[in-house]
């Protein structure tokens, strides 16, 4: 399996989830001969077979966060990957709302699919689980949600940072994510369009500046971020900190082969 990011969608907030300006699949990471599927939302199956994804072969799946936009096709996911419930199989990490509800909020997993899992690990901000050669640690978020949380993957080959939906508590998330390889943005808004619960394109210049990735990623698009062109965001953000930026695209593909390379030169 070649190490891998596959978008299955870049759109985020109310109107690009309604109008599917932008699709809501979320983004798989295919990593020491795993398959990892990142909050998948709205339409992560038929952006699957859409981008040539196999849903079957998941087997760990994080969802950051209970919003649909992150996590309704967990059920179908797990239905899929399991054949369901033949095949007693998969992984997935994510928060106490997701998975057993709190306070009027979930639980998103329905207790039906829960029992076709392996395993399911609840983790709040700073904790832990490691799997032979990955290590997920859950990180922190500043969100209209209880419990929420980013992602660090740290694998032999590479680590990478997802931050997920987070005001721009900037400090916090830098320390969090120092020494990311890739670091992936959940970027709402354009330019300086500061907004409470998520990040606009200042904050994204303003996090890759401290942690200083190889690669820095902007997804979760707004209906003004795509009015505005994602791009030309992704270039700002280059310009300003001389650190290549990307704009996630629906079926993007980032090899990370070359990440590999870069550390194995170090070594």
């Amino acid at each position: 399996m070649t190490d891998r990011i596959i978008f299955l969608g870049t759109g985020g907030g109310r109107i690009v989830l309604a109008n599917q300006f932008a699709a809501t699949g979320g983004f798989v990471i295919q990593t020491e001969g795993k398959q990892i599927w990142i909050d998948p939302g709205p339409g992560a199956l038929v952006r699957a077979k859409q981008f040539g994804v196999r849903p079957k072969n998941t087997d760990i799946i994080y969802v950051s966060h209970h919003h649909l936009d992150h996590a309704n096709d967990l059920n179908a996911l797990i239905d899929v990957m399991t054949l369901g419930g033949i095949y007693k199989k998969g992984i997935l990490i994510s928060t106490p709302t997701t998975i057993d509800g709190t306070g009027d909020d979930g639980p998103i997993l329905l207790k039906y699919y829960r029992k076709f899992l392996d395993e399911v690990h609840v983790v709040k901000t700073g904790d832990i689980v490691n799997m032979k050669n990955l290590r997920f640690t859950a990180t922190p978020i500043q969100h209209d949600v209880e419990y929420g949380s980013g992602l660090k993957l740290e694998t032999p080959k590479f680590t990478l940072s997802y931050v997920g939906n987070s005001a721009p508590i900037i400090d916090e998330l830098a320390k969090a994510h120092l020494g990311a390889d890739i670091l992936i943005m959940d970027v709402l808004k354009p330019g300086n369009q500061k907004w409470k619960t998520h990040f606009c394109t200042q904050d994204a210049i303003d996090l890759t500046q401290k942690v200083k990735p190889q690669l820095s990623v902007l997804t979760h698009f707004g209906a003004k971020m795509i009015r505005e062109n994602p791009v030309y965001e992704a270039r700002e953000v280059q310009k300003q900190t001389n650190i290549r930026t990307i704009a996630a695209q629906d079926g993007m593909r980032i090899d990370l082969e070359g990440f590999k390379n870069v550390q194995k030169k170090a070594t």
